[in-house]
């Protein structure tokens, strides 16, 4: 492996971000029918890439 890079400083505004995403989540997880419905766009997203994953190269 090569030399690792040393870990930089997050910016403000990316703690910001992540504070705000967390407490998003957490929102999202106290209500069950929203995290319900996330989850099942999740899943519908999911199948979507699996069947990009499935497809093959079309010989010509």
């Amino acid at each position: 492996m090569g030399a690792s890079t040393p870990a930089r400083e997050p910016d403000s505004w990316e703690i910001d971000e992540d504070m705000r995403t967390l407490a998003r989540a957490e929102e999202i997880r106290r209500d069950p029918k929203r995290l319900a419905r996330a989850k099942k766009r999740a899943a519908e997203k999911l199948d979507e890439l699996k069947k990009v994953a499935a497809i093959t190269a079309v010989k010509t």
